[in-house]
């Protein structure tokens, strides 16, 4: 299973991030309006089981919306929109301790939640596409806001299996610890500074360099549990089969879609624009 794992982890690597270095925002465009569908329909599945035909179409639809799009990114829609999301996350955050396991919940409040997750995947992908265009080395800040959350994830599976003891979110996620939590942070404090020596920080002073990225690997350990939620409430191990070893889309990209609209938020309030 781990080896399968890695080797999906290897091609998925190869064809993010060549897609980013090549520099070709149609190309970059045309992955993540894939990455998008397949979540979406994943998403609708999860909170709507039993209507394929409704997650083919929303996820086709959606997917084709944000094509259209992509070629109109109007800077100050991608900073409302990443404050909202940030702010969004923020919320689930502190929503996420009063979660107890329901099994059944009614129409309504699914129909709300699905809303609300396909807006956070929305926003989510216009600013992963913003990161890239915008900026004169937009490809590295877009790999750097990858590789805090994969440094994150390596961290805590290696430091949770090794130190992990105490339960992050028992009712949501038992596999996940809060020494597994720190040992991601302490792994990406140090992969911050590395890369803040390496690149002048951008032209963001350390503490506030640091304070983004710290700020995006917290948020991004939300959108893992906020996934799992959905899974649990479905009673599925994963959100699909997509990706051999990792499951579904939504299990590869649940820490970035509430990473990417904070990572932002902080480039917006940095004064980085």
């Amino acid at each position: 299973m781990l080896r399968q794992r890695i080797v999906t982890a290897a091609i998925l690597g190869v064809v993010v991030i060549g897609s980013i270095l090549f520099d070709d925002t149609g190309l970059l465009a045309l992955l993540f309006a894939l990455a998008l569908a397949f979540a979406a329909r994943e998403l609708v599945a999860l909170i709507l089981p039993g209507k394929p035909a409704v997650a083919i179409v929303i996820a086709l639809a959606f997917a084709l919306l944000f094509w259209w799009s992509a070629e109109r990114i109007d800077q100050q829609l991608v900073y409302w929109q990443s404050l909202a999301g940030a702010s969004a996350w923020i919320l689930i955050m502190f929503a996420l301790p009063l979660y107890r396991h329901h099994g059944n919940w009614p129409l309504l409040p699914r129909v709300i939640l699905l809303g609300v997750g396909l807006d956070l995947l929305w926003i989510c992908v216009h600013g992963l596409l913003y990161l890239q265009r915008q900026f004169d080395p937009g490809q590295w800040i877009l790999l750097y806001l990858l590789t805090l959350v994969w440094v994150a994830d390596i961290g805590a599976y290696f430091s949770g299996r090794r130190f992990g003891k105490t339960r992050l979110a028992p009712a949501i996620s038992p596999g996940k610890t809060r020494e597994g939590v720190a040992g991601g942070l302490l792994a990406n404090l140090c992969w911050m500074l590395i890369v803040y020596f390496l690149v002048d920080g951008w032209q963001i002073d350390l503490p506030l360099f640091v304070a983004i990225g710290i700020a995006t690997v917290a948020i991004s350990v939300v959108g893992d549990l906020s996934i799992s939620v959905l899974k649990r409430e479905a009673g599925v191990k994963d959100s699909g089969r997509l990706l051999p070893g990792h499951g579904g889309m939504l299990d590869r990209i649940d820490s970035i879609i509430a990473a990417a609209p904070v990572f932002v938020s902080g480039l917006f309030l940095a004064g980085v624009t």
